[in-house]
């Protein structure tokens, strides 16, 4: 006899994690935002939170990757424990699409750099696929032929 099926869950799988990774990096935010006596455990809280990520293999959100430091594990607060700069290192920054935002941590000193206004790049992928069909239809390749003659 074969084993039935169990039903498919709808929703989000492992959604305890998500919610305690939340729970986690609300809590950090709140305690570095309020008072500095509480630094140490905003701290252990950032590096609890990366932890259950990475044991529970589940995507953090990007806005969240983007406010804590990989290096100490802090929240970002800009003006409190990071600095938010934009700096662009083309030739006399003539070239708008280079700007780079740069978020410092006055805790540890890293760096985080992230492009601001520039398009992402396609996946490999695709552009592999674009300049695949570029190629073939080069003009040089065009051919016509003689409509045909009716009988």
């Amino acid at each position: 006899m074969a084993k039935d099926k169990l039903p498919k869950t709808k929703g989000v799988l492992n959604k305890h994690l998500h919610a305690r990774t939340a729970f986690l990096y609300q809590a950090a935010t709140y305690l570095t935002l309020h008072g500095s006596s509480n630094a140490g455990l905003a701290l252990q809280l950032g590096s609890d939170l990366q932890t259950v990520s990475r044991k529970g293999q589940i995507r953090v959100n990007v806005d969240v990757k983007r406010n804590i430091c990989k290096t100490c594990n802090s929240v970002l607060v800009p003006g409190r424990t990071a600095t938010h700069e934009i700096e662009n290192h083309s030739k006399g920054a003539k070239k708008p699409w280079a700007d780079v935002l740069v978020v410092g941590c006055n805790l540890c000193g890293s760096e985080k750099r992230f492009p601001v206004g520039a398009k992402r790049q396609q996946k490999k992928t695709a552009r592999s696929l674009q300049t695949s069909i570029a190629t073939t239809q080069s003009p040089s390749r065009n051919i016509t032929c003689p409509p045909l003659r009716e009988r």
